[in-house]
């Protein structure tokens, strides 16, 4: 019985009123089974939607054979003892240095309550500044069409946009044409602007959109240019590719679309939200479009899984909205990136540990999950 409706049930017992007491409980079987079927608890047989989770797994029989093998690869432990033993290991040399008797980013409350600050900014000092706009200035001002093209010059993305026939032949109309969609679609100006500045006609820019761009051959492109600019000596400056984040923007939309849903908070009407991961080198890798009532949590590593550039992904940071125990267990499990989440989300999820032998004893627990 869910907590929030049990002063509801208990009010109407008391009252004796047997018709509101049956409403109430009628409501809160309905939410408390509607929660169970949301969170996996209760499931439908023959459902695709809230199919049983166990449905998702490797049969027992055949894990038991594969077992010793996965463990291996992944470098996990095969016994759940010994994983657990080495994760309170990390967990108390983690929380050592972050606590460091006191001193540390991070402290614990009076009532043993793991409190870890918000990051301050860092200052830019003023000469900093100044030597960024003279940058700024220096930087040649391109069209964008110009952009497009040199980039596709140095990385063949429209090599990738194949036709769907499967036709390779192309004439130099037709990598024209492919340009000017990707630019019109970028822009959001759409086909009959884009036809309008162009010269070029709606008809050929339609085909050409509905024949050549599709999900897998705009990912191959992406891919193509993320590789390209993973390689460039400039982007060590930002990072070496080994660690990515994600977060999820909302976008209002018109028209029918299976995705889109009504958010007051975020749309006049409609809106979907997109979700994206992007690397220390400051390059998209992953983008997913999703329904933004959604947790986001649930779109985390599937980017991750199918990366299928050549960043060397090791670690993964996301907010609040984008983490759940879960994730975390899917990471080590899988051998997956290190995932990093808010302060906030990390203060409230840890888990009651036993003190180590160099914490101090006047302050020995984090608090409870």
């Amino acid at each position: 019985m869910p907590a929030r409706w049990r002063g509801y049930l208990d009010a109407a017992a008391a009252d004796r009123d047997s018709a509101a007491f049956r409403r109430y409980w009628e409501l809160s079987a309905i939410v408390a089974l509607r929660d169970g079927l949301r969170s996996g608890d209760v499931h439908v047989p023959a459902s695709r939607r809230y199919a049983d989770p166990a449905s998702y797994l490797m049969p027992k029989a055949e894990w038991a054979d594969k077992r010793t093998e996965f463990c291996a690869e992944v470098a996990t432990p095969r016994e759940a003892g010994e994983a657990l033993a080495r994760a309170d290991g990390e967990l108390h040399t983690a929380l050592e240095l972050v606590l460091d008797h006191g001193r540390g980013p991070a402290r614990l409350a009076e009532d043993g309550r793991l409190v870890v600050p918000k990051l301050e900014a860092d200052d830019v000092p003023a000469e900093a500044e100044t030597l960024r706009a003279d940058l700024a200035q220096m930087l040649p001002r391109l069209p964008l069409a110009a952009l497009l093209i040199e980039v596709d010059r140095r990385t063949g993305l429209s090599e990738h946009l194949v036709h769907a026939g499967g036709k390779q032949a192309r004439s130099p109309q037709v990598r024209r044409n492919l340009l000017a969609v990707v630019l019109a679609r970028g822009l959001n100006m759409g086909l009959t602007a884009m036809s309008e500045a162009t010269g070029i006609s709606y008809d050929e820019l339609a085909w050409t959109g509905e024949w050549y761009l599709r999900e897998e051959t705009l990912r191959t492109a992406n891919t193509a240019v993320v590789d390209y600019h993973h390689r460039l000596p400039m982007t060590r400056v930002w990072g070496a590719g080994t660690l990515s984040s994600s977060d999820g923007q909302r976008f209002p939309m018109q028209g029918k679309s299976l995705t889109a849903r009504h958010l007051s908070r975020y749309f006049v009407d409609a809106g979907i939200s997109q979700y994206t991961h992007v690397s220390d080198q400051h390059s998209t890798y992953g983008t997913k479009v999703i329904v933004p009532t959604h947790r986001e949590a649930h779109y985390v590593l599937d980017e991750i899984l199918g990366n299928q550039t050549d960043l060397p992904i090791t670690e993964h940071a996301t907010d609040t909205h984008g983490v759940t125990l879960v994730n975390f267990a899917c990471s080590t499990w899988s051998g997956l990136p290190c995932l990093r989440a808010s302060a906030t989300w990390a203060a409230s999820c840890c888990t009651a540990w036993a003190p180590g032998p160099s914490t101090p004893t006047a302050t020995p627990w984090p608090g409870p999950c």
